[in-house]
C-alpha cells in the first residue's frame, strides 16, 4: 500500500470514528439533560456512552497512525495490530450506536420502540452486508 492511500483511508476511518463520536455524545448529553430518570435512560446513556469511548479509541488511533505514516514518510507495519484491533472497535461501535437507536425509541412510546427497533435490526442487517461484502473482497 501506497503512503498515499494509507494516510486517505486513516483520514476517512479518522473522520468516521470522530463524527460517530460527536453523534454518540450528543445522545448523552440529551439524555442527561431529560427530566427522565427510568431505567431506559439510564441505558440509552450506558449504551451511547460506551459507543462514545469506543469511537474515541478508534479515532485516536487512526490520527496517531495519520501523523507516524506522515511523520515518517512509509507505512508503518508496526503498528498493523494496534490499526487492525482499532478498525474491529469501530465497527463495533456502530452496533452499538445503532443498537442504541433501537433503544431509544423505548423511551418515548410502545409503538416508537417497536419502530425504532425494526429500523435498526434492518440498519444492522445492511450495515453486515455492506461489510461482508467489502471483507470478501480481501478473501
Amino acid at each position: 500500500m501506497t503512503v498515499e492511500n494509507y494516510l486517505a483511508e486513516a483520514g476517512a476511518l479518522a473522520s468516521l470514528a470522530g463524527i460517530m463520536a460527536g453523534f454518540s455524545l450528543a445522545a448523552v448529553v440529551q439524555l442527561l439533560t431529560t427530566s427522565d430518570r427510568g431505567r431506559l435512560a439510564t441505558a440509552g446513556i450506558v449504551v451511547f456512552s460506551g459507543a462514545s469511548v469506543m469511537f474515541l479509541y478508534s479515532l485516536i488511533v487512526a490520527v496517531l497512525s495519520f501523523s507516524a505514516t506522515a511523520e515518517l514518510d512509509r507505512v508503518p507495519t508496526e503498528l498493523d495490530n494496534l490499526n487492525v484491533g482499532a478498525f474491529l472497535i469501530l465497527l463495533a461501535a456502530i452496533y452499538v450506536f445503532v443498537g442504541g437507536i433501537g433503544l431509544a425509541g423505548w423511551m418515548r412510546s410502545k409503538v416508537a420502540g417497536i419502530l425504532t427497533t425494526v429500523f435498526a435490526a434492518i440498519s444492522v442487517c445492511l450495515i453486515t452486508y455492506a461489510i461482508g461484502s467489502v471483507i470478501s473482497l480481501f478473501m
